[in-house]
């Protein structure tokens, strides 16, 4: 036997020496008290690090699975003298780890150091501060501007770190982007602000850490550098992904490329800006690529005025991109141009401030057009390339994601890592510990499984209601009678309560029905969209105990809110993906053409996923008691209803009928 294989009882041994009923953890917090699916979970852990293989493991809420996977991870990296990642999926994981688990951890393993890793973009440079104060008089628009960047300035004396989080408030974008450290402007060891230099300090923690938190989005912006040996990450043998039910997504946004209106416009402002005589251009040296800029800008307008006019009648805010098609390239040639005009200038510049700055900015002006060119020539097999025009907010875009990014991970990730981790409260779509629906997804052939029982009494703890009235839900009829319900509902249940719907429009419609009713009978409303943010809006939720919140796609997930604060939730429509969305239509028929069937294969496991999280938001704690509400009939009416309820068997069902209230 290898040093690195053990029995399953010596696993359990090494990781009960700290989780264990008188391991150190019940020494350090009074109140610990010792899981037995936490340790099977970190058994599991422990193997796939160990053995150098990966591991799926579903962790329902309560069995406390950062603890499951850092404690093994911990062990690992000191005895080896090893990195390992964790990526998380929410901020509030993030904080959770850093601020609450691992220094307790830290505790049980006096040398372990860990770090939050943050991206490039969130540290002040203090070389390019001093620089736009040089040049504050022709790269500023307006008063307000040169205010932010005094007031930045000030900031960048008192702050130790450097990091915009230390501010308190999010800095003025314009402003922030003029001094902000930046991958293309970065002098290295060169720049003269290089030993106080707020990035390089924080990357000299990380090669000092045993364990690095990050964020998923980060993580595969990393992985989509390294094949440009451009990485964010200190090589590491191990990474876990806690949240890795929305792996897919993350990796097929940051695996393909997208430009919008708005990025480009923003950074030919910056460049010069006509109207008000400033920007990089101002300086004297570059007036001959003014009307460059002009040219670009121009060419922008022509783009997006074109992509507009391509989606003709249609309803929907997005649209394949036709091959061939025949938007115009004159933007990418025309940026081209102003590159080479940009590099051109970089030349002549006298300081190595100025000509970092020219050379960052032509090399984004020639990234950008090569970006167009791949998108609209669509260079890519086995990409969806797709434009966007909101109908509402946002910017118009046009984009090219990876039509499956099982393949890509496996040749990116899972073949290149000694050991993978991928745990969530719900990665199963149904009730074996196979994970096939994942696999699939994700490109992961061979891996440990695992799927743990829940430490909560979900039959006494929670009641189930399903409505078995066949209404369409997407019509008015539906809308109406969920609105007299939920009035009537909500006017005779106390606590706070979760509205989840699928939709702004549906959400928008039936909060305008009932929310007269609502604020007669003194319930606190708050609403997603209503321009407040999500965290403010969480916080309010929590405090006032008896509110109720109306809100979309981001409250299905990370948001834990405990006790009489969230006494209900309901569902009000089954989360199916968007039909006819690009990528959507495009893995649908990837699926026909090898003879599935796409609504059965993808849309209802991915559906029962996104509705699991949502359930999940209810019951938090041993303490927990509520209600959960699904008002979609086909959970009950259609034969593919009998898989959800199959997997939402922990708890008894009950029905009631909307109809009755038409």
């Amino acid at each position: 036997m290898s040093p690195l294989e053990l029995s399953e009882e010596q696993y359990r041994e090494q990781v009960s020496d700290i989780l264990g009923q008188e391991g150190t953890l019940a020494k350090i917090l009074p109140a610990y008290e010792s899981r037995p699916q936490q340790l099977d979970m970190a058994c599991v852990v422990a193997q796939a690090i160990q053995e150098r293989e990966h591991a799926i493991v579903e962790a329902p809420t309560g069995v406390g699975k950062s603890f499951a996977y850092l404690v093994p991870a911990a062990q690992f990296a000191l005895a080896h003298n090893k990195k390992v990642v964790i990526s998380t999926g929410t901020i509030a994981l993030q904080e959770q780890l850093i601020n609450k688990d691992l220094p307790i951890l830290q505790e049980c393993f006096p040398l372990l150091k860990s770090v939050l890793v943050k991206g490039r973009q969130n540290y002040l440079s203090l070389r390019r501060l001093e620089h736009a104060l040089d040049g504050q008089n022709t790269w500023f628009e307006n008063r307000d501007d040169l205010k932010d960047l005094k007031d930045l300035s000030a900031w960048s004396q008192e702050t130790e770190v450097g990091d915009k989080a230390d501010l308190g408030y999010d800095p003025n974008p314009a402003v922030w982007r003029k001094i902000v450290s930046d991958n293309n402007n970065c002098l290295g060891r060169r720049c003269p602000r290089y030993a106080d230099c707020f990035f390089y300090q924080a990357r000299r923690e990380i090669e000092d850490a045993d364990i690095l938190v990050v964020n998923h989005h980060l993580y595969f912006s990393d992985l989509a550098l390294r094949s440009e040996h451009a990485a964010i990450l200190p090589p590491h043998d191990v990474v876990i992904f806690d949240e890795a039910h929305s792996l897919e997504d993350v990796a097929t946004e940051h695996l393909g490329i997208q430009l919008t209106e708005t990025q480009i416009r923003y950074f030919l402002d910056g460049i010069w800006n006509n109207r008000k005589n400033k920007g990089l251009l101002g300086d004297g040296m570059g007036e001959s690529a003014r009307e460059l800029v002009e040219n670009c800008k121009q060419a922008n307008n022509n783009l997006w005025s074109q992509v507009a006019r391509s989606f003709g009648d249609r309803q929907e805010d997005t649209m394949p991109i036709p091959s061939p098609n025949r938007y115009s390239l004159e933007l990418a040639d025309d940026l081209d141009r102003l590159g080479a005009s940009l590099n051109e200038i970089r030349g002549r510049c006298d300081d190595d401030n100025s000509a970092q700055e020219y050379k960052a900015q032509a090399d984004r002006a020639i990234g950008f057009a090569g970006n167009l060119r791949q998108i609209v020539e669509q260079q890519y097999p086995h990409y969806v390339y797709y434009a966007t025009v909101p109908t509402g907010r946002g910017s118009a875009s046009l984009s090219a994601n990876p039509l499956k990014v099982g393949e890509l991970l496996s040749n990116v990730l899972f073949t290149k890592s000694h050991s993978v981790i991928l745990t969530s409260a719900t990665l199963a779509a149904d009730d074996s510990e196979r994970f096939l629906f994942l696999r699939k997804r994700l490109g992961l052939e061979d891996a440990l499984s695992k799927r743990l029982d829940s430490p909560f009494d979900f039959e006494k703890q929670a009641r189930l209601l399903v409505n078995e009235s066949p209404l369409d839900p997407n019509g008015p009829d539906f809308e109406r009678a969920f609105s007299m319900w939920l009035g009537e509902f909500l006017e005779n249940e106390p606590g706070g309560t979760f509205v989840l719907f699928t939709s702004y429009r549906q959400l928008e419609r039936v909060y305008e029905l009932v929310a007269p009713r609502l604020e007669r009978a003194k319930r606190f409303l708050l609403r997603h969209g209503s321009g407040m943010g999500r965290s403010q809006m969480i916080d309010l939720f929590k405090s006032t105990g008896n509110a109720v919140l109306f809100g979309t796609a981001s409250f299905w997930e990370g948001v834990d809110v405990r006790g009489d604060a969230l006494k209900n939730v309901i569902i009000v429509k089954i989360p199916f993906e968007v039909p006819n969305h690009p990528l959507v239509e495009a893995r649908h028929n990837d699926i026909k053409s090898a003879g599935g069937n796409p609504f059965m294969e993808r849309t209802v496991p991915e559906a029962i996923l996104k509705l699991k999280q949502g359930i999940g938001r209810l019951i938090r704690t041993k303490q927990d008691q509520g209600t959960i509400i699904l008002c979609d009939h086909r959970i009950k009416t259609k034969a593919y209803g009998r898989y959800f309820l199959r997997a939402l068997d922990q708890f008894r069902a009950e029905y009631f009928r909307l109809g009755d209230y038409l």
